[in-house]
């Protein structure tokens, strides 16, 4: 398991789900925050009460987030698209989709589905915390619903702010799409327009902040940067893709790529190989020439000094089912990704037979990045 890949938390409604390490800290905060506001709404309780309570709203919310995410996923499965995973982490949720929408249509409901689950949720809490009001509920009952609807609508008005990566973003993006017709373009203007509303909310925080709110104003400050790196990352990930449109894994790979010996240590490796080559990635092959696995300088970082002498490759090599294969004929786009959520930027490329022709590295890749944007300039901007 990567980083990336999060903590594994089994399948719901068919959905691989995971969730990073980050959420515990999204957790604490929720439940800090409810449980010292809960004293003030709701008074003559003892301490270890309003904990109790923070921590059941926090899992509550946590559980409100993974709904909206949920939607997204139901919405895209039901179009056609695969989802490869749900992951709840710092801000929320991300579910990992497989591909893109084929219609505007499609893209808006894929997009709007999620604030729509959200902000029937705060609703829902609102009539729940009103109802049990009426009836005489316990007054920190009924504060802890208020708390879960007030914080289901931020939720769901906030992911409406229309910029990419937001969800409102998204919707901008399918109206982009439907009034002019191209898909790339109006990725680009959500995705241009998520720096606007980044930039906004920056400057929201710093004046907050100087107006003596330090907590809130560095909170929003932090989400707008971070919501400025990812558009910006969304729009050189739209215009890369589009750039490589037509370029095959076949275009990119290092054809019949040298290979290693399992058989023989590791300091031999380093000193017949990769002192005397050029390559950082070896195949890995048996005595009948079958390839193995896949050896990299991660691999042989991993190994001591002192052990080098004594350590065999095919001992610390990556086995072969673990290394991504691929086709040469499949496009490049489909192959990044599926390498995306590895961070390996690896592949072995494999014939009809179950041959390695090929291998392709992240220098191959940057490789055909970069004369593909100088070829194509208008993609660079």
């Amino acid at each position: 398991m990567t980083a990336d890949e999060g903590i594994p938390l089994g399948r719901v409604a068919g959905f691989p789900l995971s969730a990073h390490w980050s959420v515990l800290v999204i957790a604490w905060l929720f439940t800090w925050s409810l449980a010292t506001t809960l004293p003030t709404v709701a008074p003559g309780y003892g301490a270890r009460t309003y904990w109790l309570a923070g921590a059941c709203g926090a899992l509550i919310l946590l559980a409100s987030l993974l709904a909206h995410e949920l939607t997204h996923a139901l919405v895209a499965r039901r179009a056609g698209i695969e989802v490869r995973s749900v992951k709840l982490w710092l801000f929320g949720g991300i579910a990992r989709l497989g591909g893109d929408a084929k219609t505007p249509r499609e893209a808006f409901w894929i997009a709007a589905s999620g604030p729509a689950v959200s902000l029937a949720l705060a609703a829902v809490f609102a009539g729940s915390a009103s109802g049990l009001d009426a009836l005489g509920a316990a007054p920190i009952v009924v504060a802890v619903g208020w708390w879960l609807s007030g914080i289901n609508l931020i939720l769901g008005l906030f992911n409406l702010l229309p910029g990419a990566p937001l969800d409102g973003g998204r919707i901008l993006r399918a109206f982009l799409w439907r009034r002019h017709g191209d898909a790339v373009r109006s990725a680009v203007g959500a995705a241009r327009a998520g720096r606007v509303v980044a930039y906004v909310l920056i400057a929201m925080g710093l004046l907050e902040f100087l107006l003596g709110s330090i907590v809130g104003g560095a909170w929003m400050a932090f989400i707008g940067w971070f919501l400025l790196v990812a558009a910006r990352d969304e729009e050189m990930s739209v215009l890369t893709r589009q750039s490589l449109a037509g370029v095959t894994v076949a275009d990119v790979m290092t054809p019949r790529p040298h290979t290693a010996p399992g058989g023989i240590s590791v300091e031999d490796f380093i000193q017949r190989y990769l002192l005397g080559d050029r390559h950082s990635s070896y195949p890995v092959a048996n005595p009948d020439g079958v390839i193995t696995g896949l050896i990299t300088l991660k691999e042989l970082r991993g190994v001591a000094p002192e052990h080098r002498a004594t350590t065999m490759i095919r001992d610390v090599a990556v086995p072969r089912d673990q290394v991504t294969t691929v086709a040469p004929h499949e496009p490049l786009v489909a192959l990044l990704e599926r390498l995306a959520p590895t961070g390996d930027g690896r592949a072995l490329v494999v014939d009809p037979d179950g041959r390695v022709v090929g291998i392709v590295t992240p220098s191959d890749i940057t490789r055909v990045i970069d004369v593909r944007s100088i070829a194509m300039p208008a993609f660079s901007r």
